[in-house]
């Protein structure tokens, strides 16, 4: 099977991304069809700057009632090379931080957050700014939550080689800079799956996700009513 058709495979997709808050009555239309679909784990956001896209702590508590466990991705700007440094790496991490702590997300049990890396780099900036980026985030979160990324496969295979992250999840541009190579090493934990689609009768837009590995290794988690997080 060529490459292009083999990427775009959607079967037994368990995970959505998507970019809106659910707690609402379109998005518990589109609840009800994720969880017929088979979906477990919905991705949300969190985000420097104020913006709707990401995930507040009641939108957190609903898709828990649900039954979905919750991964979340920091995702600010990151599509320009200009948006990685250490610095930035420090300030996304905190920022980040703030964010799980809002929503109730558990600290020291292995629960995931993601960064993105929304463009294809060459070799060049990867080995630089967001290696340097990557390495500012690990300092600062020294462990308390398990680090994800979002990316090319070239960005994903350096950090994992620099032990930077834990959780490699291919973006679905698979023309990105070593992404067919990291596809096919069955290296990553999740991918996401071209097209964006969209839920007619709720009008939500989502991407599916194939997750490769058991779900315990994702380190998804979900919060009760008062707030306390654990591991979904």
């Amino acid at each position: 099977m060529p490459y292009c058709e083999d990427f775009a495979k959607a079967d037994g997709w368990s995970a959505a991304d998507v970019s809106v808050r659910l707690n609402n009555k379109a998005g518990r239309k589109f609840l009800t069809f994720l969880r017929r679909s088979g979906v477990t784990t919905v991705i949300r956001y969190y985000a420097r700057s104020a913006r709707p896209k990401t995930i507040i702590p009641e939108e957190a508590k609903l898709l828990s009632r649900q039954g979905f466990g919750i991964l979340p991705i920091f995702q600010d700007s990151s599509r320009h090379i200009s948006n990685f440094s250490s610095s930035i790496g420090t300030a996304n991490a905190k920022s980040a931080m703030g964010f799980a702590k809002r929503v109730g997300q558990p600290k020291d049990r292995g629960s995931t957050i993601f960064f993105a890396v929304d463009l294809d780099y060459p070799a060049t900036q990867i080995d630089g700014p967001i290696l340097a980026y990557f390495h500012a985030i690990k300092e600062e979160i020294n462990g308390t939550f398990v680090i994800g990324a979002y990316g090319s496969g070239a960005v994903l295979s350096k950090l994992l080689a620099e032990g930077l992250i834990t959780v490699p999840w291919i973006s679905m541009s698979r023309l990105f800079l070593g992404t067919e190579q990291f596809f096919y090493s069955n290296r990553w934990s999740m991918r996401q799956v071209p097209p964006e689609v969209a839920h007619g009768p709720s009008g939500v837009g989502y991407d599916r996700n194939i997750v490769r590995v058991p779900r315990r290794e994702i380190g998804a988690f979900q919060v009760d009513e008062s707030g306390e997080g654990s591991l979904a």
